[in-house]
């Protein structure tokens, strides 16, 4: 008998689809088995991370024996923990491609700074080194011991004012704490010596947490950026230092920089912020929000920044010091935020929100409605200057509040300026106009007014009206006055109708009246007024001869 021949079974068929899977299964489970030539993980390089001490000498015997591990060891004394993590970042800033030096979940103990070494900015690699951890409470660097004034926990190389001062740097450090000797947590509390990042130009800190250094960021150069990152019980949460070029374009994203004992930002004379912008970010619960530091400056304190959505929360002495600096350019976008006494420090002025010397061309657009809220203790305005030119206040209706209550018995006026004042407008729901300073004989609110140079005086028949003051001051005070919308202003005794057209009173020019007139009229009353009442409300006409 012949051999039966047996059925010939078809080949499994695979389709289009599942044939890509495959291969993507196969890509992806060759990928996880060769390991990433650009990362280093720190615990294969010898670090411990349970938040003890573990100094070279529990392994080695000599300096020359560490050396042979780790060739940037300078004594026996130093932590395992900081020799394992610089010399992951040396080894791949050396590699000519740079990468990533992770940093598993564990408290890592320090006792020296880490320095990422420059970069040449002409080298296409940029032989860049990032650090990541596994999150910000579960991967902790700690300091336990100050390392003095002038040193920090991470610094550039170029920040050492050596030759390579210019160096140039990009980095990201990520998802980990920065934990100094000394957390703060009252004002006044003494700070520690030694700082915390040392940025210069694009470093990107994201989603780390710094806590007690001197300053949690010492900014330096230009183009760094903040994201997510919370920076709290520190003496200063962000430092434009001395001695640095910040260049500007820097970004605060999200950043919350509140609870540190002296102020969220502060900066020197010798600097200054320029074209940043700060989205999102939580000053406060500290005695100021962004501090100019005492001398003469040497550039302007604040220039073109924008503050979106930022809140200025709890401050004890203040939002924005400066009493020597130039704030210009700048725009608060939806600001706000309060004083609160317990977070004052003692033997320090608390003057105003915002005290600067030069306020020029500054915008102050929405949210910003609550510069008159939680005001306990101001003692001379809501913003003081010197100068005052060309701002504009977009929302302005609680300054105008805060204008016509203040005075002995009602708070604080809402602007102090001791000497120019000029093309500062201010927009209300109602009306708008202008902050003008009051000249000889002072006004009433509700009194019309018009112009004397650049001051605002009682209306008389020789000057056509320029508006409405919507406060009261003596001479040299700061006042809003309304220019256009609807406004009370001031009446004679008799009743008004509502419909009339109204012109300054015969005798009164400050005040008005129905009826005709050789004055030009100021507007159309907007409601009945009877007799004997002080106001009516007026859609303001105004025209000028």
């Amino acid at each position: 008998m012949g051999r039966r021949a047996m059925p010939m079974t078809p080949p499994p068929r695979f389709g289009r689809r599942a044939f890509l899977g495959a291969s993507a299964l196969l890509l992806a489970g060759a990928a996880r088995s060769q390991p990433d030539p650009g990362a280093l993980s720190l615990k294969e390089r010898g670090a411990v991370g349970d938040g003890r001490s573990h100094p070279l000498s529990e392994r080695f015997r000599t300096l020359r024996d560490a050396q042979r591990v780790h060739p940037h060891a300078t004594a026996l004394d130093q932590e395992s923990d900081w020799a394992a993590l610089q010399g992951a970042i040396l080894d791949l800033s050396r590699s000519g491609f740079g990468g990533t030096v992770t940093v598993p979940p564990g408290r890592y103990r320090l006792n020296a700074d880490l320095v990422l070494p420059n970069l040449d900015q002409g080298d296409d690699s940029f032989n860049e080194v990032e650090i990541r951890g596994s999150g910000m409470r579960s991967t902790v660097l700690s300091w336990t011991e100050d390392l003095g004034p002038g040193r920090f926990a991470l610094r550039a190389g170029s920040r050492d004012g050596g030759p390579d001062r210019d160096g140039y740097q990009r980095t990201r450090i990520a998802d980990l704490t920065l934990l100094g000797p000394r957390p703060g947590n009252r004002p006044g509390d003494a700070p520690p010596g030694m700082g915390g990042v040392a940025v210069t130009s694009r470093f990107v800190l994201d989603r780390l947490g710094i806590y007690g250094f001197r300053a949690g960021v010492d900014v330096w150069r230009d183009h760094s950026s903040l994201l997510s990152c919370q920076i709290a019980k520190n003496h200063v949460g962000v430092h434009w230092s001395k001695g640095t070029r910040s260049f500007g374009d820097h970004l605060l994203l999200d950043a919350d920089l509140a609870g540190n004992t002296l102020a969220s930002i502060a900066v020197d004379p010798e600097n200054g912020i320029d074209h940043s912008s700060f989205i999102g970010c939580h000053f406060g619960f500290s005695p100021y929000g962004i501090l100019a530091e005492d001398g003469a400056p040497a550039r302007s304190f604040l220039s073109n920044n924008k503050l979106i959505d930022c809140a200025f929360e709890a401050c004890g002495n203040g939002w924005i010091r400066g009493p020597e600096a130039e704030m210009h350019g700048n725009s608060l976008i939806g600001c706000s935020g309060s004083l609160l006494p317990r977070y004052r420090l003692a033997g320090r002025p608390v003057t105003g929100l915002i005290v600067v010397r030069t306020l020029e061309r500054n915008l102050f657009l929405g949210g910003t409605a609550s510069f008159g809220d939680g005001t306990p203790g101001i003692e001379t305005a809501v913003v003081v200057a010197e100068d005052a030119v060309g701002n504009r206040f977009e929302d302005g209706e609680q300054l105008v509040r805060m204008g016509r209550d203040g005075g002995p018995d009602g708070g604080v006026p809402a602007l102090s300026i001791a000497r120019a004042c000029r093309a500062n407008r201010f927009q209300a729901v109602e009306f708008s106009g202008e902050f003008l300073r009051v000249g000889e004989g002072g006004v009433a609110g509700g009194e019309l007014v018009q112009r004397d140079y650049d001051r605002a005086r009682r209306a008389g028949a020789d000057k056509p009206v320029l508006g409405v003051a919507m406060a009261g001051g003596p001479a040299g005070n700061v006042v809003p006055i309304a220019t256009a919308g609807q406004v009370p202003v001031a009446k004679t005794a008799a009743a008004i109708r509502m419909g009339a057209v109204l012109r300054p009173a015969a005798g009164q020019p400050q005040r008005v009246d129905a009826g005709n007139g050789a004055t030009a009229p100021i507007g159309i009353a907007t409601t009945d007024a009877a007799e004997g009442a002080a106001t009516v409300t007026v859609e303001l006409r105004l025209t000028t001869r």
